[in-house]
């Protein structure tokens, strides 16, 4: 049987043998092979792929997935502990996504070509709309740091009057067209977006036409600015002396810091719960977002969370709220699937982010079908009609000292690896390293020059005598200045002229020049 993978970029396809009876696992094991990575594998997971757009809202009717290939942010993932036979689609032959299941911060990623994975699949998320920036001014960045990772070159400043690219201006026009309520054929729709594609290509000027479908949230997405490829010119800019790993290092380091990062949203229809609008559900890694329509976003915490139950379509989620009171919320889901994916993304993801372990109630829990039910009757241990709920073997600490392990085990440098994928955040805490060091050195230096003038003040006014005391006496007729008043009552010439004394006067130095005593 073959299967067909689709990898994070949308471009690269593998294509596996595997045993019509075989489980998910073994194509995914074979798929790792093929791109040389050995561990980290758990970050990942298959999706049933195909090419239905489709476009999602959250509560406040901004998009939140809009893609060409009919992936959003609720994702159906395939069990890898299950056989991959009753995915089939075609025949003998399946279509399946590689995509990331467990986001993680980049910088316990050990691997570049995970690491590369995981930049494919932000780079879609993000041309794509499913991870919003926080203002242009971040959506800038982001464009930049990308360009930068996909090699592109700097060519300087982009002239005052080619500022604004051909695909800016065709989005303009099309939402201000949108917010008339204009009505659009498929036919016209698809002229229209031919036309933009001739224009992006004879439009070679334009170097970050491409990345200007990063949009922010909110109500500052739907005015492009002006100046926006300008924008993105000028932080391309100060990354030219980056290479592309480092850019895709920082790009990722900066995605886990927006909102809706590693979230899977599912959404729950209006007539379900009776209000108007729809209520949206993110799973992310801390735990719970419930948007709810006219109302603020409600975070549940993995901590708070007291059950959650799946049955068909039905859905309930017991939790503690702000006030210690037990809070119940019955849902019915648009289908039995969606539901039962909303359960398996919060056991999952709360046994992969927050414990130390998976417990074996999660990993032994298991459905069976009518035919293995009636099997089970008569044999309580057959494997017939087995299907496992869950496929998720190991958490982040876990999967991290695994990796560890396996790759200090066939030799690869650990640390080498490390600092490989943080070049550009080494080589920013170099330069600010520099200049800490000029700067401590210049007040070393001062005080070391400081100490000097101190010393040379008190062996100036010390005692020519004794050399202990201060010079507090001044002799008459020569004027001199050289011993303490103990000293210089023994004295009966000058030590200095030696001239004879007539009389010993008392001086009184200013505070400033007083030496030590």
């Amino acid at each position: 049987m073959k299967i067909l993978v689709n990898t994070p970029n949308g471009t690269t396809t593998l294509c596996v043998d595997i045993d019509q009876k075989a489980i998910a696992q073994e194509c995914l094991e074979k798929v790792w092979r093929d791109l040389g990575i050995v561990c980290e594998t758990e970050y990942f997971g298959l999706l049933v792929h195909n090419r239905r757009s489709s476009v999602a809202g959250d509560a406040n009717g901004q998009v939140l997935a809009n893609s060409v290939d009919g992936e959003s942010r609720n994702r159906q993932w395939i069990n890898l502990r299950n056989p991959l036979g009753r995915h089939s689609i075609d025949g003998n032959y399946h279509s399946l996504a590689l995509r990331v299941k467990f986001w993680v911060p980049v910088h316990i990623i050990l691997q570049e070509n995970v690491r590369n994975l995981f930049y494919m699949q932000a780079r879609q998320d993000l041309l794509e709309n499913r991870l919003l920036a926080t203002d242009w001014t971040n959506a800038a960045l982001l464009a930049a740091l990308m360009a930068q990772a996909d090699g592109v070159k700097y060519k300087g400043a982009l002239p005052e009057g080619a500022r604004e690219s051909p695909t800016v201006v065709a989005v303009r026009t099309q939402e201000k067209e949108q917010r008339r309520g204009s009505k659009r054929k498929c036919s016209e729709g698809s002229q229209e977006a031919a036309t933009v594609c001739q224009m992006k290509k004879c439009d070679s000027n334009q170097m970050y036409e491409v990345y200007c479908s990063i949009r922010p949230q909110g109500d500052a997405a739907q005015q492009i600015p002006r100046d926006f490829c300008a924008m993105v010119a000028k932080e391309h800019a100060k990354l030219t002396k980056f290479p592309a790993k480092s850019a895709k290092y920082w790009l990722l380091a900066e995605i886990s810091k927006l909102e809706g990062y590693g979230e899977e949203i599912f959404h729950v229809p209006k007539s379900e719960f009776g209000t108007q609008g729809q209520m949206d559900i993110a799973v992310g890694p801390h735990g719970l977002v419930i948007y709810t329509p006219g109302a603020e976003k409600k975070e549940i915490p993995y901590s708070a969370v007291e059950s959650v139950k799946s049955k068909g379509r039905s859905f309930r989620l017991r939790y503690l709220s702000h006030d210690h009171t037990s809070t119940e919320l019955d849902l019915k889901m648009p289908c039995h699937r969606t539901a039962h994916g909303l359960y398996r993304a919060i056991t999952e993801k709360h046994a992969f982010y927050s414990c130390e372990t998976v417990g074996s109630a999660v990993q032994t829990q298991f459905i069976r079908d009518l035919k293995g039910t009636f099997v089970s009757m008569f044999k309580e241990d057959t494997e017939l009609g087995k299907r496992y709920v869950f496929d998720i073997q190991r958490t982040c600490r876990e999967v991290y000292d695994n990796a560890r392990r396996v790759l200090h085990a066939q030799g690869v440098d650990i640390r080498c690896s490390e600092d490989a994928g943080a070049d550009l955040e080494s080589r920013l805490s170099a330069m600010a390293a520099d200049v800490t060091a000029v700067v401590a050195e210049e007040e070393a230096r001062r005080g070391q020059m400081e100490k000097m003038v101190s010393d040379r003040i008190s062996e100036a006014f010390t005692c020519r005598v004794c050399m202990d005391k201060a010079i507090d006496t001044m002799f008459s007729p020569c004027g001199h200045v050289a011993c303490c008043r103990l000293c210089a009552e023994k004295c009966d010439n000058c030590p200095i002229c030696r001239a004879n004394i007539a009389h010993i006067n008392r001086i009184f130095l200013p505070t400033e020049l007083r030496p030590n005593q």
